[in-house]
């Protein structure tokens, strides 16, 4: 069942493994240009030199939703066309057949991703020695939310696949649902899944070093922290706001640390993690018991 099951599938892991290597062949030659260039120019060179290259690649971290979708395909096809009809008749139950051919799926999926995050990863080095890990630009395709990504893109299209049975619909919508469940967690979840710090530091005296963080909000403020009028923050030396023609008052600052970057990822994780574990038990159910 195991070897038919993957037969089934190799089609799309071979697109999957296209993907990626078409990815390798776009990002290895100039991981290692970066590589050399980030030992031997200034960071502000670096960044001229490479930051429109790094804001392009960041609409790569779409790339694991596309990969777990393509690998929920022969599953809601087999359900579309009716061939698992023939599979049941010849001596294997449908818990085996189901559990088969959602851990092939799974598997495939973790194996993707973590061939991603190892590219993405050793790619995105230069810009880690300069931004830190926690900043959204490189959080993204670092650690462990790679693997939950990838197989939330998965479940969401694997069960609505098993209950609508149309794979070309399926797909399309769980990839759709996968994208919002993104924005929504990039722009508004992620920065309230851990507690940030907070810094608050006088005009007149030294600003505290915010370089590699991920800054929140930062504004100038009097001494009861309400916001000073007509005055807008402007990035100074370690990423903290520089206020030269402001003499009196304070800067606030929220944002999460270096630190919290693990915590970040773990707590991140788990809830795409169970997120998926549910959608996947519930395509099982629903074909194992409302699938004739």
């Amino acid at each position: 069942m195991i070897w038919l099951g993957w037969r089934q599938q190799r089609t799309e892991a071979l697109i999957a493994l296209a993907i990626v290597a078409a990815l390798a062949a776009l990002l290895i030659p100039t991981g290692i240009s970066m590589s050399s260039a980030v030992h031997h120019e200034s960071a502000s060179a670096f960044a001229a030199r490479f930051s429109s290259l790094g804001n392009l690649i960041a609409w790569l971290t779409l790339i694991p939703g596309l990969i777990g979708v393509l690998l929920a395909a022969p599953f809601v096809l087999a359900l579309e066309h009716g061939t698992y009809r023939l599979d049941w008749t010849q001596s294997v139950p449908r818990r085996r057949w189901v559990a088969t051919k959602l851990g092939l799926s799974a598997a495939s999926a973790i194996v993707a991703a973590g061939v991603l995050l190892l590219l993405l990863t050793w790619w995105r080095e230069p810009f880690v020695e300069l931004q830190g890990r926690v900043a959204p630009a490189v959080y993204d395709s670092e650690g462990t939310v790679v693997f939950a990504y990838t197989l939330v893109a998965l479940a969401l299209a694997t069960a609505i696949g098993a209950v609508w049975r149309r794979a070309v619909p399926a797909l399309a919508v769980g990839l759709v649902l996968y994208v919002g469940a993104r924005v929504f967690v990039d722009t508004w979840l992620r920065e309230r899944l851990v507690a940030a710090d907070t810094a608050v530091w006088s005009v007149n005296h030294k600003a505290p070093n915010l370089d590699k963080t991920w800054i929140l909000e930062q504004f100038p403020a009097d001494g009861h922290g309400a916001h000073i009028p007509n005055y807008s923050c402007q990035v100074g030396a370690g990423g903290a706001c520089a206020l030269p023609t402001l003499h009196h008052g304070f800067i606030h600052a929220v944002y999460q640390p270096a630190s919290h970057f693990w915590s970040l990822q773990l707590t991140e994780t788990a809830i795409f993690g169970a997120i998926a574990a549910a959608l996947l038990c519930f395509a099982g159910w629903w074909t194992r018991n409302r699938v004739a």
